[in-house]
């Protein structure tokens, strides 16, 4: 891997690496790369997805002896969000526009409007160089808290001089994000070095970053925020009274609606607005006009008082307006219900963001769980992409992959398997050897422990983390059996070394939903690229597959195994090595025994 990413470097080209879980992606990317920066004059970005993965890149830049800085969005880094109410629960914008008015009252002389400003200005040389030691966000922070220095500012300070940069996909991906670490990194686009580590996550996250939506819950504030700010008349309308409108739209789109969720078609959302209002489709995005410049007045006037720049009335016209221009054939609008029904907006194509990355000298994405091609296509790298699938360095006999032959997830036939499939739990269960048991939905998980008396610890739809760490903590010590789903924390990214964990059970397959918005990724995706069921349905749920069977095995010595309640579990075969089994329990004892046997063996040599 360290000579295909050297010749990669060499020809200012890309690379797409699959590379099992305890390979040690980090460190063989870094050192190549580290090599040629120095040598080229070049700097290098590690895009994480999660703030906790930033860790061992910087423990890896320490061992190499280079300079690293781990930089996070200001919500994790700004003392004041924390310690001012008011700036409590901002977006990355919000805050970002009040940071700026608060520094600037400090250089003007108020430093009581941010202290840690102030102390930065005056004297940032010991946060500083605590920084350029090599240290997370998080020690920093806390640093920063001791010394009274903000660790925004001085992390942005530093990035100058380090030669690796660790921070969030969005740093990169948002454009004026982009702009700001560049500049502060004193580095062109085409002499940057790009490694995206846990890359499979990377289509998905550039989706959400173009996307939208407007909630019931949200269109209420806006109405809150027309009565508090005067109920301007818009386009001879009072305020609160599109917000009226805004919310009786969401109900009557609701007739697209099916089983949560529906496609609107094109100018759906104009003619049932305009015929609430008694007025023309173009006089909709006039009224929108409006409101985004009646938003940014509200906007200004809190940031005068130094409150955090929130506009309901901003977004929604930011919205409406954002509806129109997405009428391509690259997004789709839904309605949605619910608890908080809404209209989203949502792009099929995250190649609309990703696109930049063809710019940079070289790129090298990583993952356990990659379809090489499909990766490739989707975020547009060029053909010339360096395409590599690296073998596990570990013994093959301490990983072992079943499936059940008479069982299955599939919904036809879901009721008549849920008490075989629970069934199946509660054996493996009964064995107590460390077990966590992944699930497709947290709906499915509820019905299987309707009738089950054992007791599981259960990693929560909305579980706080703290609580989380609380619980994992707990099964590393004392072991026993945890439920998660699919895309929860537990599967990926997550270590359990030795006998932390000794058994995962993967209850279905866990293709996505076929809502019209998976089924519309299915449309774009056989249009562009021929294969769409591969890209919309297979390929993501034979990635959640391999992410929570990679939990196993993270060093030479861990083994487990791993079971696929789901007889459908037969068509990756090709991906993932396993067989069928006509007796799991008995499968799973022997796998262990043998253990015990071969350690009778080592130790008798």
């Amino acid at each position: 891997m360290i000579r295909d990413i050297e010749e990669v470097l060499s020809q200012s080209t890309h690379m797409v690496a699959e590379a099992p879980t305890g390979f040690g992606k980090t460190i063989t990317s870094l050192y190549p790369t580290v090599k040629y920066a120095i040598a080229h004059d070049k700097k290098i970005l590690y895009l994480v997805r999660t703030n906790s993965q930033e860790q061992k890149v910087i423990e890896e830049c320490k061992s190499l002896g280079v300079s690293a800085v781990a930089l996070q969005g200001r919500r994790n880094m700004c003392p004041l969000t924390n310690e001012r109410e008011g700036m409590r629960g901002g977006n990355a914008e919000e805050i970002s526009m009040l940071c700026s008015k608060l520094k600037k009252d400090v250089e003007n002389g108020n430093t009581n409007a941010c202290p840690y400003f102030a102390n930065f200005l005056n004297d940032p040389e010991q946060l500083f160089n605590f920084i350029k030691e090599g240290h997370t966000a998080e020690e920093v922070y806390a640093k920063g808290i001791e010394t009274e220095i903000c660790p925004y500012e001085t992390t942005k300070s530093a990035m100058k001089f380090a030669t690796v940069v660790v921070a969030p996909y969005i740093y990169f991906l948002l454009p004026f994000m982009r702009n700001m670490l560049l500049d502060r990194m004193q580095c062109e686009l085409h002499d940057l070095i790009l490694i995206v580590d846990e890359a499979h996550n990377l289509p998905d996250f550039a989706r959400e970053i173009v996307s939208d939506e407007l909630s019931e819950e949200s269109i209420e504030r806006m109405e809150t925020e027309c009565l508090k700010y005067g109920n301007r008349v818009i386009r001879d309308v009072p305020c609160a009274d599109v917000a009226e409108f805004l919310r009786e739209t969401i109900y009557r789109l609701e007739k697209y609606v099916s089983d949560d969720e529906g496609l609107v078609p094109q100018y759906a959302l104009e003619e049932e607005l305009s015929e609430l209002m008694h007025c023309g489709l173009n006089d909709i995005q006039k009224m929108a006009m409006e409101m985004v410049r009646y938003g940014m007045e509200i906007r200004e006037m809190k940031m005068r008082k130094r409150e955090l720049p929130r506009s309901y009335i901003y977004h929604a016209g930011n919205f409406l307006m954002y509806w129109k221009d997405t009428y391509s054939s690259d997004f789709i609008h839904l309605a949605r219900l619910g608890e908080n029904p809404k209209l989203e907006i949502f792009s099929l194509d995250p190649a609309h963001i990703t696109d930049i990355i063809r710019n940079v000298h070289s790129s090298i994405h990583m993952s356990g769980t990659l379809i090489l091609e499909n990766y490739r296509a989707t975020i547009n790298l060029p053909e010339s992409t360096k395409l590599v699938r690296y073998p596990s360095p570990f013994p093959p006999e301490n990983l072992k992959i079943i499936y059940a032959t008479d069982v299955t997830t599939r919904y036809a036939e879901l009721q008549d398997n849920i008490e075989k499939l629970r069934e199946y739990i509660e054996n493996i269960i009964s064995l107590h050897r460390n077990t966590v048991v992944f699930f497709p939905s947290y709906a499915l998980m509820h019905r299987i422990l309707e009738d089950m008396h054992i007791s599981v610890d259960i990693e929560s739809r909305k579980m706080a983390q703290d609580s989380l760490a609380s619980m994992l903590q707990k099964f590393r010590m004392k072991g026993g059996t945890l439920f998660s789903v699919f895309g929860g924390r537990i599967s990926e990214g997550l270590d359990f070394p030795g006998k932390q964990l000794e058994i995962v059970v993967i209850v279905g397959i866990p293709f996505p939903r076929p809502t019209p918005k998976v089924k519309m990724l299915e449309k774009y995706y056989d249009y562009k690229f021929g294969h769409g069921w591969d890209f919309a349905f297979r390929e993501p749920a034979l990635i959640k597959m391999r992410q929570a069977i990679g939990r196993l095995i993270r060093t030479e010595n861990d083994r487990g195994i791993a079971v696929i309640l789901d007889r459908r579990a037969a068509q990756f075969t090709e991906e993932i090595k396993m067989n069928p089994s006509k007796n799991i329990c008995a499968e799973i004892q022997t796998f262990f025994n043998e253990e015990k046997g071969e350690e009778g063996r080592h130790r008798d040599r």
